[in-house]
């Protein structure tokens, strides 16, 4: 009777005293023991928490109904928990943690006979797979979630429920194929999910939905202006009627972009600012996020305010998403740990058994501790040496440097003794052999034109012994030759070398060679490892006073904000600080990387790179 007392109160919106008579069924069930009552009653709970957007709420209890579910082996609503769970993940981002729990659920509710949630199931999972540019296979479980509707159809499930699912997977669907590139694919289903009956009577929120991802779709392909301007504004002012706040900021977003799109800055600056008021107004962060980004990027009045807004907003999404895993984790935790002591209060006669459990546990900690300690010692053997590699790669190229610079001082000393002490000397003999009286006169002149030549051969080689010296370093070159050549990855990448002759090597300290080495040796670690590319390019140029250097590949690219703080990229960016240089990183999914460096091609003693152009 409570129970039907709680769902009375649910429907008619009363939601305090649905949770208090809910909690009350809580209490009944824990006095009597009732296993079976006090998980449905949790699961209520949850219920309720839910629809308030307490999420971390919502998830302890779905979880303390999951594990009494599970213990009464009820299938269906441990199934029912864990995918309940796996959606929470999904609306938070976190799209791995809740794939693995949606396959979870599946496994429970593909034993029983309650298709409508296993077709829920397939659904989240495809939309997992999406955001996790799994394209195949999420395209696999929606094709499997339009199977279940058809059995739902065929057993006289709700008409009215039916025609909703169907519209959201084709709109799940357009989605999928629109951020694939295959537009054509994704108008086709968006149209579909439009022309489903009385959809915009019955589902007004959903059919402006459609409206505009059809609109975003045909202005990525290239269609008609007046008909996406059409679509954009139609949806607008469906959301508007309705009431559908966080439907308005997408629209006035949206059509902000066709309208910067077609060239109406202003135009379109004001939309997607309307947009940023209200998207801050209703505390969407990933709605202000995207306004600011395009605000920044177009708004060249104040491009200074929005692009500081944007990094600020982007960090603190990147804080709250890192909270959120780690809050859900702590709650799956405590969840498992309330569970073990109830199961060790309930067994405490076992005396013997709990004390074996404990020392095998300590055993296996102490084993696990020392695992970990020897693991850690290891890392930081390898780290010194590392550490010991570098520094003696550093004496070496210093070294290296000394002897050339020793060598460049002598042979600048002989070109001067050539050039200040012999070419005078025959000068001068030349001269006076010119003003001595002779009656041989054309035996004379052989002897002058002979002494002319020496002159002339000697300042060559004076000149030439300064000048080839500039291209003489080129050990460091050989360096990065046998680094790049020795690559080989599992995606048979073609790497290419190309290095600016003009480059003065013996000019570069050898602090800033390393460094220059250990960002390429970087950067080829992460394509080999992730890129997928079929050819990357490791380029050095000399530009001016500087060096340039650019590294590309045609890989998968990846997510800037995600990857933002990872350890490669750390690395990359420390290393052009110590530099002193300018770091740039570009890539988006499916269109590779692209990393350029620009830093000050000097010495230890700050001598600039001559130039080609300049004389020795």
């Amino acid at each position: 009777m409570l129970f039907k007392a709680s769902g009375l109160y649910y429907e008619l919106d009363r939601y305090d005293k649905y949770l208090a008579t809910t909690t009350k069924i809580q209490q009944l069930a824990i006095e009597s023991r009732d296993t079976a009552h006090l998980a449905k009653s949790l699961y209520f709970i949850g219920d309720y928490y839910e629809r308030e957007l307490q999420i971390d709420s919502a998830f302890k209890y779905y979880s303390k109904a999951e594990r009494l579910y599970k213990k009464i082996d009820d299938a269906l609503n441990s199934g029912r928990t864990i995918l309940y769970k796996a959606g929470i993940l999904y609306d938070a981002g976190i799209f791995t943690e809740s794939e693995m729990l949606t396959a979870q659920a599946l496994e429970f509710l593909n034993t029983t006979e309650n298709e409508r949630l296993v077709y829920e199931g397939y659904n989240l999972m495809a939309l997992n797979l999406k955001e996790l540019n799994d394209y195949k296979n999420s395209l696999r479980y929606f094709n499997l979630a339009l199977k279940k509707l058809d059995l739902l159809e065929q057993k006289k499930y709700n008409p009215t429920k039916l025609i909703k699912s169907r519209a959201s997977i084709y709109n799940n669907m357009g989605g999928l194929y629109e951020k694939a590139g295959s537009y054509n694919e994704a108008i086709k289903l968006y149209e579909r999910g439009l022309a489903s009956e009385r959809i915009k009577e019955s589902h007004p929120r959903l059919y402006a939905m459609l409206l505009n991802h059809l609109a975003s779709a045909l202005l990525k392909k290239g269609g008609n202006d007046e008909k996406i301007e059409a679509l954009l504004l139609e949806s607008l002012e469906i959301r508007k009627d309705h009431k559908i706040e966080e439907g308005i900021v997408s629209s006035k977003i949206s059509i902000g972009e066709f309208y910067l799109q077609k060239k109406q800055t202003c135009k379109g600056i004001e939309y997607i600012r309307q947009g940023y008021e209200l998207a801050k107004k209703i505390n969407s962060s990933y709605d202000s996020k995207n306004a600011l980004k395009l605000l920044s990027e177009n708004d060249g009045t104040d491009k200074g305010p929005y692009d500081s807004l944007y990094m600020k907003i982007t960090d603190s999404l990147y804080t709250l998403e890192r909270n959120t895993r780690n809050k859900f984790a702590r709650i799956a935790y405590e969840t498992n740990q309330v569970e073990k002591k109830n199961a060790f209060l309930s067994r405490r006669n076992r005396n013997i058994t709990v004390g074996a459990a404990c020392i095998i546990l300590i055993l296996g900690t102490s084993f696990i501790i020392y695992r970990l300690r020897s693991k850690n010692k290891e890392l930081l053997f390898i780290k010194k040496q590392k550490e010991s590699n570098e520094k003696i790669y550093q004496l070496i190229l210093g070294q290296r440097s000394e002897t050339d610079r020793v060598r460049l001082e002598e042979r600048n000393r002989i070109a001067m003794e050539l050039h200040d002490g012999i070419v005078n000397r025959i000068f001068t003999t030349r001269f006076n052999l010119m003003l001595l009286q002779s009656e041989q006169s054309n035996r004379k002149e052989e002897l002058v034109q002979e002494l002319i030549a020496a002159e002339t051969e000697i300042r060559k080689v004076s000149h030439d012994l300064q000048h080839n010296l500039l291209f003489e370093d080129d050990s460091f070159q050989k360096t990065l030759t046998t680094l790049v050549a020795a690559q080989q990855n599992e995606f048979s990448t073609v790497f290419d070398l190309s290095i600016d002759k003009y480059i003065d090597w013996s000019l570069v300290s050898s602090e800033k060679k390393i460094h220059v080495y250990r960002i390429i040796q970087e950067a080829i670690q992460n394509i080999n490892k992730y890129a997928r590319a079929k050819k990357a390019e490791i380029i050095l140029l000399k530009t001016g006073n500087k060096i340039t250097l650019r590294i590309l590949d045609d890989g998968i690219g990846f997510n800037l904000d995600k990857a933002r703080n990872g350890i490669g990229l750390k690395n990359i960016r420390q290393r052009t600080h110590v530099l002193k240089g300018e770091c740039t990183i570009d890539s988006k999914n499916e269109h590779g990387t692209r990393l350029e460096i620009v830093f000050q091609g000097t010495g230890p003693n700050g001598n600039r790179i001559a130039s080609d152009s300049e004389g020795l």
